[in-house]
């Protein structure tokens, strides 16, 4: 992954842990689709005479949307069951599960099972690829929707000192408030919170105003402060 990610799309090995960091849950990994190395698995359902009833719609389904530009896997290994392969996949991040069995070829649908949400949805096989790359959105949208909606939930403002090692204490997060510029007033605050310096944001949020956090002096900008784990 770390290999694929620098020689194909040219980032950091830092900008990979972010999105680690920013969209894993409890169950592994969650990718957003458009950075995804693996963007749709299709896991085949191993039931009764799966390879000659199962096993030829499921390659055509993966066929169909690589041929549409999306990333897909066949997980056609037949020693592992299915439910081995799922909770894989959910740990490995892959963005959309599609399950075909049995019961799902009679119908001429395959189930789609979105890993940011958990949600099954049945999708007709005759519209399979346009169904898969409009969920593939709502995922990228879903992820960057909720990101942000962390973020500002976890990021607070303020001008007191008193308030700002209140919240170190007992919130998470970002705490945006003025510094004079002075690196011994940095200094101070992080000995006495352990919170340092993040980033001092570029236009709007960083500039200064208001009296410096350590020493009371004028503002020259606003900074991010934040603990180190």
């Amino acid at each position: 992954l770390q290999y694929a990610w620098q020689t194909s799309w040219g980032v950091s090995t830092r900008l990979i842990g972010a999105v680690v960091m920013v969209h894993g849950d409890d169950s592994g990994l969650r990718f957003p689709p458009a950075v995804a190395p693996v963007q749709v698995v299709v896991v085949p359902i191993s039931l009764g005479n799966w390879r000659e009833t199962v096993l030829p719609v499921a390659k055509k389904v993966e066929e169909d949307l690589r041929r549409s530009g999306i990333r897909v896997v066949l997980d056609d290994r037949e020693e592992f069951t299915p439910g081995w392969k799922f909770a894989e996949w959910e740990m490995r991040g892959a963005p959309l599960r599609l399950e075909v069995g049995p019961r799902d070829v009679k119908d001429h649908k395959a189930v789609a099972v979105r890993r940011d949400a958990g949600l099954k949805t049945p999708l007709p096989l005759a519209s399979l690829t346009e169904s898969v790359n409009r969920l593939l959105e709502e995922i990228q949208s879903g992820l960057l929707d909720q990101a942000r909606a962390f973020l500002k939930d976890n990021t607070h403002a303020v001008d007191d000192y008193d308030e700002f090692k209140r919240l170190i204490e007992s919130r998470r997060g970002f705490i945006l408030a003025p510094w004079c510029g002075a690196r011994n007033c940095e200094e101070r605050v992080k000995q006495e919170t352990a919170a340092g310096i993040r980033v001092v944001p570029l236009g709007p949020g960083g500039e200064g105003g208001g009296l410096c956090l350590s020493c009371g002096g004028k503002s020259e900008v606003r900074a991010y402060f934040a603990r180190a784990y």
